[in-house]
C-alpha cells in the first residue's frame, strides 16, 4: 500500500490542492467528492482500482454503475484502439451508430427506434423535450428522490427533506438547484415511488397538461426498494387514459437484465432512457421508444424536426464501438453472474448484520445493492431518507472500507462488475465485518 488515505502528504492530497485553483471543489464532479479531500485514480483493471499513491480498492461503484465487464476490459480495448488508429470523430455518419441501435432495438421490445446523445442528462432532456413535442403538452410527473441527471425539470425533489417535502399524499415540488425557475412547480409534479393511489390521482389531476410521467424502476437514491407492481399497472394504465406517455429512465436499471428492467418486471414505456453500460466505459446517452414518438427527432422533406438533435461528440464512433464491443460481451449468461454475484453479495450482509445483532437491512437486485443502518420498511425516498444520525454513520462506514481496501458510495450504494470474482466478494464482505465493529 502506499500513503493511506486521507493523510495529508499523499498525492491525492496534492493534486486537490492543485485542482482548487482552476476548478470549483478541485473537481468537476459533484459525486466524487470525499472529505478532506478526493481521492484520484491512476488505473483501474478488472474489478479493482489503483489510485496516485499505490492503494488499491475493490470498486464497489464502477463509476456509479456505468462499468459492467470490468475496467480496461480487453475486447472494448482492442476494438476501441482499432477505430482510434481510423479516427475518433466525424462530421459524418459511421456505421457504428447503426450497429449498436441494431443491438439495443433488438433487446429492448419497447424500442423500434433509438437516438444518441453524450449522457444520461441529456437523454433525459431529450426523452422530455419528445414527450412534449408529441403530446404538445407541458408538464411531467416524477418520483420524489429519483435521480434523472442535472436538467432542472428531471432533479427536483432530488433531495428534499422533512422541512420541505410536504404532506405523503402530494409532495412538494422542491428545486434542487439554486435559482431554478420558479415556474417549476407549475411544470412538474411530484410524486412518492409504489404510492398507486397518488400517482393515479396526480396523473388525473395534471391531465391534459401532462406530456409524460418519468419513472426509474429501481432507483439508487430513492432506496434501491423492491418495485410494486401495481404501481407501474396504475401508471401505465393511467398515463394512457389521459394520452400521456411513460418514459422509463433505464440509465442504471438496464443492467439488471438483458433485455433490462422492463423486461423483469413487464413494463410497457413509451420512451426508454439509456447511458452507463451501453458505452462500454465511454460518454454515451440514447433514447428509444415506440417509431411515432420517436418521429419528433426526424427531419421530414429537409424541414426541421419537431425535436432537433445533435452533438459535436453524439455518436462518435469511438464511442459507438465500445458500446458495441461491450453489448455483444453481454449475453444471458452475464447477467446470471451478475445475479449470482448481488445475491451473494446482498445474502452475505444480511448474515453479518444478524451476527452483530445490528438493526441494519440491504436491498436491490442483480449487481446493484445499498445498505441501510436502520429496518424501516422502505417503499419510497421517505423511508429511505438518512438522518443526520444515519448521515454520519454511513460516511464512517465509508472511511472505514477505504481503509480495507473497498471503494463504496458515502449513501449505501453498492454496485459491482463481471469481473468480480468469488475471492472478491470474500474481501468485500471481511471488510464490512470489520467496518460494522467500528460504527455501529
Amino acid at each position: 500500500m502506499g500513503n493511506s488515505y486521507p493523510a495529508s502528504t499523499s498525492r491525492s492530497a496534492e493534486l486537490h490542492q492543485r485542482g482548487l485553483a482552476v476548478i470549483p471543489d478541485g473537481v468537476s464532479r459533484s459525486t466524487v467528492i470525499i472529505r478532506p479531500h478526493p481521492i484520484y485514480i491512476d488505473n483501474g483493471k478488472g474489478a479493482w482500482i489503483t489510485d496516485v499513491d499505490g492503494n488499491r480498492y475493490l470498486d464497489c461503484n464502477n463509476n456509479f454503475t456505468s462499468i459492467i465487464l470490468g475496467h480496461a476490459d480487453p475486447v472494448v480495448e482492442a476494438a476501441v484502439r482499432k477505430q482510434l488508429s481510423r479516427g475518433t470523430a466525424f462530421s459524418m455518419a459511421t456505421e457504428a451508430e447503426i450497429e449498436l441501435a441494431e443491438i439495443l432495438c433488438t433487446r429492448i421490445s419497447s424500442c423500434e427506434q433509438v437516438r444518441f446523445c453524450n449522457s444520461g442528462t441529456e437523454a433525459v432532456m431529450g426523452a422530455i423535450k419528445a414527450a412534449r413535442a408529441f403530446t404538445g403538452r407541458p408538464a411531467i410527473i416524477k418520483v420524489e428522490g429519483s435521480y434523472h441527471g442535472t436538467y432542472d425539470h428531471a432533479e427536483v425533489s432530488l433531495g428534499p427533506d422533512p422541512s420541505n417535502w410536504g404532506v405523503p399524499d402530494t409532495p412538494s415540488t422542491v428545486p434542487y438547484a439554486q435559482g431554478a425557475p420558479e415556474s417549476l412547480a407549475d411544470e412538474v409534479v411530484v410524486v412518492q415511488f409504489n404510492d398507486a393511489h397518488g400517482a393515479v390521482e396526480a396523473i388525473r389531476r395534471v391531465g391534459p397538461r401532462l406530456a409524460a410521467v418519468l419513472l426509474d424502476p429501481m432507483p439508487s437514491r430513492v432506496g434501491m426498494p423492491v418495485l410494486d407492481p401495481t404501481f407501474t399497472e396504475a401508471i401505465r394504465k393511467t398515463t394512457r387514459e389521459v394520452g400521456a406517455l411513460l418514459v422509463l429512465d433505464e440509465v442504471i436499471s438496464f443492467r439488471l437484465a438483458y433485455g433490462g428492467a422492463q423486461a423483469v418486471h413487464g413494463i410497457e414505456p413509451d420512451l426508454t432512457v439509456l447511458a452507463k453500460i451501453i458505452g462500454g466505459g465511454f460518454p454515451v446517452g440514447a433514447i428509444g421508444g415506440r417509431s411515432d414518438v420517436m418521429e419528433v427527432f426526424a427531419a421530414v422533406q429537409g424541414d426541421r424536426a419537431a425535436v432537433p438533435s445533435g452533438g459535436t461528440y453524439t455518436a462518435n464512433p469511438v464511442t459507438m464501438t465500445a458500446g458495441v464491443a461491450c453489448m455483444r460481451e453481454l449475453e444471458e449468461p452475464s447477467f446470471d453472474r451478475l445475479d449470482d454475484i448481488g445475491h451473494q453479495i446482498r445474502q452475505g450482509l444480511k448474515v453479518l448484520f444478524e451476527e452483530q445483532s445490528i438493526e441494519w437491512q440491504v436491498t436491490g437486485a442483480g449487481s446493484l445493492f445499498r445498505i441501510h443502518p436502520h429496518q424501516r420498511p422502505i417503499r419510497g425516498y421517505r423511508d429511505a431518507h438518512h438522518d443526520s444520525d444515519e448521515a454520519t454513520v454511513m460516511a464512517s462506514l465509508q472511511r472505514r472500507l477505504l481503509e480495507r481496501e473497498v471503494y463504496f458510495s458515502g449513501y449505501g450504494m453498492g454496485c459491482v462488475n463481471l469481473a468480480t470474482s468469488d475471492a472478491d466478494i470474500d474481501h468485500l464482505l471481511t471488510a464490512v465485518g470489520e467496518a460494522l465493529d467500528l460504527v455501529h
